[in-house]
């Protein structure tokens, strides 16, 4: 988990490609590859389950050459050559799991990103990322919805490990998530759809836990343990013990993960009279408990969720004291074998999610319950020229609900894709076809292309057509200000973008041998390339048809805002990210900068959730101080169109709003201490009208390991 402070030294090697021979030599230290051809990652990388170990007689030969070249005679390098017997060396390859990242914005938080950010759920870690808009009811994410790309909460896919988590009752509750935050190896934000993805209609994120090949401890031993013990106190009576563990045994993985966090309602700046008695409302109790289980190819894990949330006026006015009570369970297994050219991939899931809601706390509720049982299989070929996929997938959906009835669906899909390597292009075709017991069936595709112009540098262009299914509440819902709609048409979209990914070298880092040098400094938790400088553009246009809103309906004075289709939502957008990392003696410094611009084009007025982030800005800072001590410091800017209602009733346009957060550690080995706060300069800013957000909140955690 945490990191000493000596600087280490490591070689990375541009490129690996398929050649006759390929050799590397470890002398003790780090080996990285810069770029793998993506026929290798599929036929080599990736065929003992995600690695592959070089032979010691290909190494012997590397170091024969490397004696070679600091003056020794070739006779008498190749002498010792013969003597020399060195450990195998792990080569891992770090693929994103969502999707190719040849051409995709494929947005990546690794644990170095994560351990240094003040962040305690996954709410907390997706507001830093560009592209994605975090809109919460509540403290510390109670309840959260997530957007991107002026889409709904209801348009983005979430997975765990590659497997959905989406509830077919409605996107508020897709994060609700049992994983802790200690056991996330990195998030991947696929910035738009693919055709074998279902549900991701305006994008996609993928949260990876720690497996055994990308576990911070180094090097890897057969038998292998940490388990952290962690306490976070704070203002507004927030306490959050927690306990991590990740056990590695030979082939054997295990992790595991329990949690307990609370607090009373938040102190917001300046609240008026009915604001400060919703916020007094806004009390939450969360217990999540996770376990993982990996062993070669298999790969099951479960979870728990328990939480109990006030939500002042989270859905509506006229209410002050409204409450949420969910509790969630999720299970899964995947399976993955590989054999020559062929890789299978097996997985199904369950998640069942029960909800009570209320207008007024104690008082009569809404209550549903949410059946979700899934399966997929499919298989891919990898040859000189590419790699074949085709796969087909079932779910089953089914809730009982006190306000929404008893109603059940079967969504059964396919797809096809074929992708295709030439020197430095990278292209896929695809083709996928939706049928639904209660909408009909439905076809998509996708065409995508990259090429690597400049050694790290790609261009990219695709186009894909997405689709989306109505949920529950979409169609039956009917309580407070709501009136669902039964005769909803799927949501559909053609979406086109194009962008460019690169890095440049700053100066000169490279040694005799032709290798990069790379050093940590553990104190900051960052690690980097001295002089890295990464760039990420990407444009889009969106066509959207039959995008589904809640208006508002004035004649209607009982169930004012009424689900319907938008004959036409088009979205356009540009992202821009800038990352600069900077190393100097014990220090390390990383700044990165996002910006996201964003125009939807709106052709109904009155809509209720498509009120975007126009512009969002990103600015972090990372920077050790002395020995273990660091700092990180992030700034924030949002503007969101649209307009929301104060309690008094005040139509209101939204705010641009700047937020800076910040955090200063101490760590050794075993132990982490930081003092943390969000929105520092004690911002007033909304997120939804009705739900003032927390005010400054600074808080104290303490992590060991043992």
């Amino acid at each position: 988990m945490f990191k000493n402070y000596l600087l280490k030294r490591a070689y990375r090697f541009r490129r690996f490609c398929h050649k006759a021979y390929a050799t590397f030599c470890s002398l003790h230290r780090e080996v990285t590859i810069g770029r793998i051809a993506g026929y290798m990652t599929d036929l080599e990388m990736l065929k003992q389950g995600r690695s592959v170990a070089v032979s010691a007689a290909l190494l012997c030969a590397c170091a024969g050459l490397v004696e070679a070249d600091e003056g020794v005679p070739k006779d008498s390098a190749q002498d010792l050559s013969r003597q020399l017997s060195l450990q195998e060396v792990l080569v891992v390859s770090h693929k994103a799991e969502v999707h190719s990242d040849a051409y995709r914005l494929i947005t990546q938080l690794s644990y170095d990103d994560l351990v240094a950010l003040p962040i305690h759920s996954v709410a907390d870690i997706l507001q830093y990322l560009p592209g994605v808009d975090v809109r919460t009811r509540g403290a510390r994410g109670a309840q959260a919805d997530i957007s991107m790309r002026g889409g709904t909460f209801d348009q983005v896919l979430v997975l765990l490990n590659g497997i959905p988590l989406n509830d077919a009752q409605t996107g508020h509750y897709t994060l609700n998530m049992p994983v802790s935050t200690e056991l996330i190896e990195r998030i991947e934000v696929l910035q738009g759809t693919s055709s074998n993805l279902v549900g991701a209609f305006s994008g996609a994120i993928n949260i990876v836990t720690k497996s055994q090949i990308t576990n911070h401890q180094s090097p890897l031993t057969n038998h292998q343990s940490e388990v952290l013990i962690g306490l976070t106190s704070g203002m507004n009576g927030l306490v959050n013990p927690e306990v991590a563990a990740s056990i590695q045994a030979g082939e054997t993985q295990v992790n595991l993960s329990a949690d307990y966090s609370r607090a009373e309602g938040y102190y917001a700046p300046s609240p008026s009279e009915k604001e400060a008695i919703a916020l007094r409302n806004s009390d939450f109790q969360e217990a999540n408990i996770y376990t993982q289980v990996r062993w070669q190819g298999l790969d099951v894990q479960a979870g728990a969720q328990w939480k109990n949330a006030g939500l002042g006026m989270g859905y509506g006015f006229g209410s002050q004291d409204q409450f949420d009570a969910t509790r969630t369970l999720f299970t899964s297994a995947r399976y993955t074998h590989r054999w020559n050219a062929w890789r299978l991939d097996a997985q199904a899931a369950y998640r069942a999610n029960y909800d009570r809601y209320e207008w007024h706390r104690g008082t009569a509720s809404n209550r549903h319950w949410n059946h979700t049982a899934s399966a997929a299989i499919s298989a891919h070929y990898a040859s000189r020229i590419g790699t074949t996929s085709f796969g087909i997938g079932a779910r089953n959906e089914n809730i009982s609900s006190s306000n929404l009835g008893n109603h059940n669906r079967l969504h059964l899909n396919y797809f096809a894709e074929q992708t295709f390597y030439y020197a430095g292009l990278s292209a896929s075709l695809g083709v996928n076809g939706t049928y639904n017991t209660q909408f009909g069936y439905h076809m998509g595709g996708s065409a995508n292309i990259g090429y690597e112009f400049v050694r790290n540098n790609h261009l990219y262009l695709n186009a894909n057509r997405s689709l989306r299914m109505p949920t529950f509440t979409d169609l039956y819902y009917d309580a407070g200000n709501q009136l669902g709609n039964p005769a909803l048409k799927p949501e559909e979209a053609w979406l086109l973008s194009f962008g460019y990914k690169g890095e440049f070298q700053l100066g000169s880092n490279s040694t005799k041998d032709g290798l990069t040098a790379k050093r940590s400094n553990s104190g900051s938790g960052l690690t980097g390339e001295a002089g890295l400088i990464s760039v990420a553009l990407d444009g889009y246009y969106r066509n959207g048809r039959n995008i589904i809103d809640w208006v508002y309906v004035p004649e209607d004075t009982k169930r004012p805002f009424h689900a319907a289709n938008q004959q036409k939502v088009n979205a356009a957008g540009l992202e821009l990210s800038v990352a600069y990392r900077l190393n100097e003696w014990l220090r390390c410094v990383s700044i990165n900068y996002a910006y996201t611009y964003l125009d939807l084009d709106l052709k109904q007025a009155g809509s209720r959730y498509l009120d975007y982030l126009s512009h969002k800005l990103i600015i972090r800072l990372e920077h050790g101080i002395y020995k273990g001590f660091g700092a990180s410091w992030t700034v924030r800017f949002q503007k969101r169109e649209g307009q929301y209602n104060e309690d008094d009733g005040t139509v209101r346009d939204f705010q641009p709003v700047w937020l800076l957060d910040g955090s200063v550690f101490w760590q050794n080995r075993y132990l982490r201490i930081s003092a943390e706060c969000t929105n520092m300069t004690n911002t007033r800013y909304y997120d939804y009208g009705g739900v003032l957000q927390p005010g400054a909140w600074a808080l104290i955690a303490i992590q060991a390991k043992l």
